[in-house]
């Protein structure tokens, strides 16, 4: 890895000033991938794209310093080592962002509001991010009493709602009125393993400037005002509400692809002699395919759709939890992380599901690809695929923070980098 030992880490932090080029690792299932993006006039250009492979990157392992700074600098130098063939000369940035998975990750929902002095004033930016500091408060006292015996900490918050004087705003600044509140969410993720991604960076020589979980950055490309998005992992199933592309609440349910795959399997009747519990994967492989034996054919159909069914009945229950009083949003974005589902968009894509929520009018499914995530060039040529989708995501994400004008991310993200500080 020659490039790695020329980096130099700026003590000052990205947020707090004009940053033209950033790099980018996004932690999945078995890899690491990584860009070097560059960034100008609200879009972000990927000058180098690469991925390398990396085990245990998972919920139920122990995070691997050695293995993982080994994946993360091979991929960083690959990504780097493309920038002459783009811009003429060898990008090496100093700061990075990652991603982590989902499932690791708990989102904290809070709200604040607050009677201003003068109605007919402007609303400044000064004015929000105080309001906003009041959220992270707030979610602090709530960490402390709702998972006080949990190992986890802020990495990244969003403001999914503001209301002015009872009405929805998109921007706040500059507009008069009297009461102001904002809704926010807050990601955390277990200690273990910001302190391991620090580590990482730092072993890199990397200013880490954030930590955001891939399925908040993949809901940019729900740009509805309200939608739901469906992260289907290997162990889980994240269910998010969206609100402009910026998670309101997320709630998980411990059924992902393998044990849905593995509910299947359990269900057939082993007495038929093909492959069941011992070999799910290849039982749904010759199902798939159709080799099966057609009474075997019949009761895989008929356990698929039972335990979908359970799947989306677990769903819906997470969501009259969260929103029992609301109607439910029709627009559905799938985004199936494995790559290895595609029944469960067919699955939400039937009455069945339909029932099982008070949906504004019939739902919509709409597959997440990475075409959908907006202001964002691919210079590289290499990075078009759905596998680059979170990379691409958290490109996006980079955008946010530093677009040129006032920007609310690039706010809160210092709030919670600062821990609570204005």
């Amino acid at each position: 890895m020659p490039s790695i030992g020329r980096r130099r880490r700026r003590k000052r932090s990205a947020l707090s000033m004009p940053v033209k080029h950033h790099s980018i690792v996004t932690w999945e299932q078995n890899h690491v991938r990584a860009a070097v993006v560059e960034l100008a006039q609200g879009v972000g250009e990927m000058l180098g794209v690469a991925a390398a492979p990396v085990h245990g990157v998972d919920p139920s392992c122990r995070p691997d310093i050695d293995r993982w700074v080994a994946g993360c600098g091979r991929a960083l130098t690959q990504a780097e080592d493309m920038t002459p063939a783009v811009c003429g000369r060898k990008v090496v940035p100093d700061h990075v962002t990652m991603s982590i998975p989902g499932p690791i990750t708990l989102t904290l929902p809070v709200d604040v509001s607050w009677r201003r002095r003068s109605a007919k004033q402007g609303i400044t930016l000064g004015e929000m991010s105080h309001l906003m500091v009041r959220g992270y408060r707030k979610a602090q006292d709530l960490l402390g009493t709702r998972y006080r015996d949990l190992r986890v900490d802020f990495v990244s918050g969003a403001v999914s709602g503001i209301q002015l004087d009872g009405q929805t705003v998109l921007d706040p600044i500059g507009l008069h009125g009297q009461q102001l509140g904002i809704e926010m969410s807050f990601s955390l993720a277990p200690i273990e393993w910001i302190r391991a991604l620090q580590e990482v960076a730092g072993q890199l020589n990397l200013n880490l400037t954030a930590i955001v979980p891939d399925h908040a950055l993949c809901s940019t490309a729900a740009t509805d005002y309200e939608a739901l998005l469906v992260s289907l992992y290997d162990g889980a199933t994240l269910l998010s509400l969206v609100r402009c592309g910026r998670i309101a609440w997320s709630a998980t349910l411990e059924q992902g692809e393998r044990e849905l795959i593995a509910s299947v399997a359990s269900k057939v009747d082993a007495t038929l002699g093909e492959r069941t519990a011992h070999q799910p994967d290849a039982l749904i492989r010759a199902f798939r395919s159709g080799t099966l034996l057609p009474q075997v054919s019949d009761q895989v159909s008929s356990a698929f759709w039972e335990t979908l069914r359970s799947w989306m009945s677990g769903m819906a229950s997470q969501y009259r939890q969260k929103q029992s009083d609301s109607w439910a949003p029709h627009h559905i974005y799938v985004w199936d992380v494995t790559r290895r589902m595609p029944e469960a968009a067919m699955a939400l894509d039937t009455p069945f599901w339909e029932r099982l929520l008070p949906f504004e009018r019939c739902p919509e499914i709409v597959l997440l690809d990475t075409p959908m995530v907006p202001n964002v060039l691919d210079r590289s040529g290499q990075g078009g695929d759905r596998t680059y989708l979170v990379l691409r995501a958290l490109a996006r994400h980079l955008v946010g923070l530093f677009v040129p004008s006032p920007s609310l991310d690039r706010t809160l993200a210092a709030i919670v980098a600062s821990g609570g500080k204005a």
